[in-house]
């Protein structure tokens, strides 16, 4: 396309008024190009809710066969280009393995590639929607090369956003009722736990019912099982989606750290708070606080805890005044709290509080059937993030993993995913032998040897022996690699740091 060109383009779309007849005659002018040999073009504008996508004008492709897209899928390229704010490509090669295209085959020809477009109002700041374009995969790679495009797009979203401004009223203005509320909630939890198991239908059940609910819950599970996602589902399809999640992770912060992290603390407070900085909870206030590992949450905490969840109430570390803060609590862990309120470790009046409603997630060794459309939506995630072609994996490949233990549950899956993707390179498929040392069982399953004696200590402090060099051996093994110890272990990578400072491995053994 040249200047020529464009400035047509232009034209034509300056033309009509309206977003929906600008939109329309932007895409007929694509269309007509001489030197263009795209295959379908559509464009899709923002609702007034801002929850979703509308097929507004295309060419090629039937306006009324085009989805709705929600923009509460932020794996789907369309939403994923305009909360990015840059274009995105995908081909149609690809839709095996990312779900998300599927609604958009009525756009994509055999052997196509699809190009996104963000449209925004540069003025106003908001988005307005996104430009589709379908053809080859060398053509559309020309049109996002080309030095025309990126002036054309800009006048183009001037011009719908001047008439974006003059025909509707503001997207913030309008809000959605309490059906379409609804079936966006069930829509981001559809899109966010992947799975057609018996289980994986019964969790994105459970985590609707405690969307829709305002008690507190306590989710459980094995390490890397996703109970921090599912925090996040439930926080995003709930009435207070609106406002801030705020995570902790008990584990990963100093205990005699986690309660300035918490209630924030006035300047002076305590050595090194050479400013006032807010907390958690003020943070989450109207959202969500989310306290993953709070068995690791010191006792005398646990009942500062206790009175806030009462109160609602809290102070500021070296202030006077208490605060308020509306917030929604949910927990994670995986100790078993019921044996750590039974040996004293654990409030049992805190224990019920935080319970009122629990989620328990399965192992990914009970939902062996779901490890395909997890590997292939990590694969998906990777080629939309790295820009890759990996297709999906050859038989042999998919054998091995449906018949790995996954010690790690979904989070090794996708870092083994994300490992294999790298390997895969310029290949359609990751293959068996790209696997390699990836399904190996973790070394150290068995007990280390035990170089000093800890028949003298007591329980605590041998536990404490014990899970320092079994932390040992593990770094060692993988040449000091924080991050493929944590995988290794199934903990999280800050939980790991925190540990070797604790034990006292600042550096790698």
């Amino acid at each position: 396309m040249d200047a020529l060109s464009a400035l047509g383009v232009v034209q034509a779309t300056l033309a009509a008024s309206g977003f929906v007849e600008r939109a329309s005659a932007l895409v007929a002018a694509i269309a007509a190009l001489p030197t263009s040999a795209l295959q379908a073009v559509a464009c899709f504008r923002l609702d007034d809710s801002g929850r979703s996508l509308l097929p507004v004008a295309s060419w090629g492709a039937a306006l009324q066969q085009l989805p709705q897209i929600g923009m509460d899928d932020l794996q789907h390229p369309a939403t994923y280009c305009l909360v990015q704010g840059r274009a995105c490509m995908v081909s149609d090669a690809l839709a095996s393995v990312d779900g998300n295209l599927a609604g958009l085959a009525g756009l994509m020809k055999r052997s196509a590639a699809l190009l996104a477009f963000p449209l925004r109002d540069r003025q106003r700041q908001r988005a307005l929607g996104v430009l589709l374009l379908a053809g080859s995969a060398d053509e559309l790679r020309r049109v996002q090369a080309s030095l025309e495009w990126p002036a054309l797009l800009g006048v183009v979203q001037r011009l719908l956003g001047q008439a974006s401004r003059q025909g509707c009223a503001p997207t913030r203005s309008v809000r959605a009722s309490a059906p379409v509320l609804a079936e966006s909630a069930a829509r981001c939890v559809e899109d966010g736990l992947i799975g057609t198991s018996v289980v994986a239908r019964r969790l994105r059940a459970e985590v609707l019912a405690a969307a829709e609910s305002r008690l507190s819950v306590l989710i459980t599970g094995e390490t890397g099982t996703g109970k921090d996602h599912a925090a996040w589902l439930i926080h995003r399809s709930s009435p207070r989606s609106e406002k801030a999640f705020v995570p902790l992770n008990c584990a990963a912060v100093a205990p005699e750290l986690i309660a300035a992290e918490l209630f924030g603390a006035a300047k002076g407070a305590y050595t090194g708070a050479d400013r006032a900085r807010q907390g958690l909870v003020a943070a989450a206030d109207g959202g969500t606080l989310f306290l993953d590992e709070i068995g690791d949450m010191p006792l005398p905490l646990q009942a500062t805890l206790l009175r806030l969840l009462n109160e609602r109430r809290y102070r500021p570390l070296g202030e006077v005044e208490e605060k308020h803060s509306d917030f929604r609590l949910i927990c994670a862990t995986h100790q078993p709290l019921a044996e750590m309120v039974h040996d004293g470790r654990f409030r049992e009046d805190l224990y019920f509080r935080i319970r009122q409603l629990t989620l328990a997630l399965p192992p990914l060794r009970e939902r062996r059937i779901d490890i395909p459309l997890l590997a292939a939506h990590a694969i998906a995630c990777h080629n939309r993030e790295h820009h890759t072609a990996v297709t999906g994996l050859s038989a042999d490949a998919s054998a091995a993993l449906l018949k790995h233990p996954f010690p790690g549950n979904i989070r090794e899956l996708l870092t083994l995913m994300q490992v294999a993707c790298e390997r895969a390179r310029n290949a359609e498929l990751i293959e068996l032998g790209m696997l390699h040392g990836l399904l190996a069982d973790p070394p150290g399953d068995a007990m280390p040897p035990a170089h000093d004696t800890t028949d003298h200590l007591p329980l605590n402090r041998a536990c404490e022996a014990f899970e320092r060099r079994v932390i040992v051996q593990r770094l060692r093994h993988f040449d000091g690699s924080r991050t493929r110890t944590a995988n290794s272990l199934g903990i999280a990578r800050r939980t790991l740091i925190y540990k070797c400072k604790r034990f006292g491995l600042e550096e790698s053994p």
